[in-house]
C-alpha cells in the first residue's frame, strides 16, 4: 500500500490534540507515493453538533478530494457509530478501543483490489472492556516550549449530562515512572512546561497513589522548571495536592471543573460535590495559593436548575476568589441520562442565564487583569521564535523581542485590551 500524503485533523479538547500527536507519530511509518492522500479525522462528542460539524468537514474533503481515504476516529467513532458509517464521505469508522491498530487497519484498507463492504467500514469494540491506554511518547512541535503529557483517559463519574465516559471508557492511567521518563526527554528537548493531562485527572492512580503523590514524585524525580495542572473538580483540591504548590516549580493555575454550584442542581447532575464543597475549595485556593488564576467551567440552565437556584450562583460566586469562566449554555446530549431524564429550559432562558454570567466573568477578568498592572511575572515564550508568552500564573503577555526560550522576569506595563492580555517589559 503506498499514499502521498497524512493530514491529522482534531476536533476538541487538548487530550484529543496529544492524541493526534500519537496517531502522527504512528502513522509516520507509512510508506509514501503519488497515489492516495490520508486524512484522519480525531473527533469530538460532546456535544451533537460536534458530531454534525465533523460529518460536514468529511464531505468537504471528499468533495475537494475524491479518491482520498477519509478516516474517522476519536470518541465520535464510539458513541454516533452508526451515524458516521451511514456517512457516505468517511471510508473507516475507527473506534477508540482499536486506535493502537489505526495504522494496520488503514493498511489493509488499501491493500484491498476490490473496495470493502460497508460491513468492514467499522473497527470497534466494547470499550469498558479496553484496559490499556492509548499512549506513547511524542514531541511537541520543535519550535513549543511547552508539551501536553496525557497522565490518564477514560472517566469513572458518569455525570447524568456527560456522554465522554461512553466514549472513552473507565478512567485507566498511566505509570509514575514512565512519566518521569517522559518529561526527562522533554527536558532534553528544551521544552520548559509540562502540562498534565487527561480526560479526569483527578482519578489519577497509580497503585495506591493519586494525583498528588504523582505531583510529589515528579517534582523529587524531574528538574521541568514548570509543572502544570488541568482540570480538577473541588473535592481533588484537598490539602495534600495545594501543598504541592508550595514548590514555585508548581504554577499557580486551576482549572476548576465546577458545573454549578448549586447543591440540588449538582445532585441531579450527580456531581460528586455539593455546594460546601465548592465553597470550601474557593477558599482553601485563596488561603493556600494566594493570587493564583482560577478559571472554571459551568453549564447554565440546566433542566433542574430554577431561576432562584441560578440568581443564587450568582450570588455565591460574587462572593468568592476566581478568576474568569467558561460558560457552556445546557444542551440536552443524545444518550445521556439527563437528556432522557428531564425536560429542557426554554432556549431563550438558557440563553439570557448564560449571557448573565458570561457578563460577570467578564467584569470579573477585567478587575483581575488591571491588578496585574506594576507586578513583575515569570514568563515564557509560547514559541521559540515569537513574542507571546505565558506567566506561570497564566496570563498572555505580550514581551519585547527575545531569542532565548528560557524564562523571563516580565515588569507588566500596561492592559492590552484587544487581546485581554498583558504588555510587559524585561526587569
Amino acid at each position: 500500500m503506498k499514499t502521498k500524503e497524512i493530514q491529522v485533523q482534531t476536533f476538541g479538547c487538548k487530550l484529543n490534540h496529544y492524541d493526534s500527536l500519537l496517531i502522527k507519530k504512528q502513522l509516520e511509518s507509512l510508506p509514501s507515493s503519488p497515489e492516495k492522500k490520508i486524512f484522519v479525522l480525531n473527533s469530538c462528542a460532546v456535544t451533537s453538533q460536534a458530531g454534525k460539524e465533523i460529518r460536514k468537514k468529511a464531505g468537504k474533503i471528499k468533495t475537494s478530494h475524491p479518491d482520498s481515504l477519509v478516516v474517522l476516529t476519536g470518541c465520535g467513532a464510539q458513541v454516533e457509530t452508526s451515524l458516521y458509517e451511514k456517512t457516505k464521505a468517511v471510508d473507516l469508522v475507527i473506534g477508540p478501543s482499536e486506535r493502537g491498530q489505526l495504522k494496520q487497519i488503514i493498511e489493509n484498507h488499501c491493500s484491498q483490489k476490490k473496495p470493502l463492504q460497508e460491513k468492514s467500514k467499522v473497527f470497534k469494540s466494547n470499550i469498558f472492556k479496553t484496559q490499556s491506554i492509548y499512549s506513547d511518547f511524542v514531541f511537541p512541535d520543535a519550535n513549543r516550549t511547552r508539551a501536553f503529557l496525557k497522565i490518564q483517559d477514560g472517566c469513572d463519574s458518569f455525570c447524568s449530562f456527560c456522554i465522554i465516559p461512553f466514549a472513552r471508557g473507565k478512567s485507566k492511567s498511566l505509570p509514575a515512572d514512565f512519566l518521569a521518563q517522559s518529561i526527562h526527554k522533554l527536558e532534553a528537548k528544551d521544552v520548559q512546561e509540562v502540562v498534565l493531562t487527561g480526560v479526569h485527572i483527578g482519578d489519577y492512580k497509580n497503585g495506591d497513589k493519586g494525583l498528588d503523590d504523582l505531583l510529589v514524585y515528579l517534582l523529587e524525580k524531574t528538574n521541568i522548571p514548570r509543572i502544570r495542572l488541568t482540570s480538577l473538580e473541588p473535592v481533588e483540591i484537598t490539602d495534600k495536592l495545594l501543598a504541592g504548590f508550595t514548590d514555585s516549580r508548581v504554577c499557580p493555575h486551576f482549572h476548576i471543573s465546577l458545573q454549578s454550584t448549586n447543591s440540588k442542581v449538582l445532585k441531579s447532575m450527580k456531581r460528586r460535590y455539593s455546594q460546601k464543597e465548592v465553597e470550601t475549595a474557593f477558599q482553601k485556593i485563596e488561603k493556600t495559593v494566594p493570587k493564583a488564576f482560577v478559571g472554571m467551567d459551568m453549564v447554565v440552565g440546566f433542566p433542574t436548575e430554577s431561576h432562584k437556584d441560578f440568581e443564587e450562583s450568582c450570588h455565591l460566586l460574587k462572593h468568592h476568589y476566581w478568576t474568569n469562566i467558561h460558560v457552556f449554555p445546557y444542551s440536552p446530549r443524545e444518550g445521556t441520562y439527563s437528556a432522557f431524564k428531564y425536560k429542557a429550559l426554554p432556549q431563550k432562558e438558557v440563553n439570557e442565564r448564560a449571557g448573565q454570567l458570561r457578563q460577570l466573568s467578564r467584569d470579573r477578568f477585567s478587575r483581575e487583569l488591571k491588578k496585574q498592572i506594576g507586578t513583575y511575572k515569570k514568563t515564557l515564550l509560547f514559541k521559540k521564535d515569537n513574542r507571546r508568552g505565558l506567566s506561570r500564573d497564566y496570563w498572555k503577555i505580550k514581551m519585547p523581542p527575545s531569542f532565548s526560550n528560557g524564562e523571563h522576569d516580565v515588569f507588566i506595563q500596561k492592559v492590552d485590551e484587544t487581546q485581554t492580555g498583558l504588555v510587559g517589559v524585561y526587569a
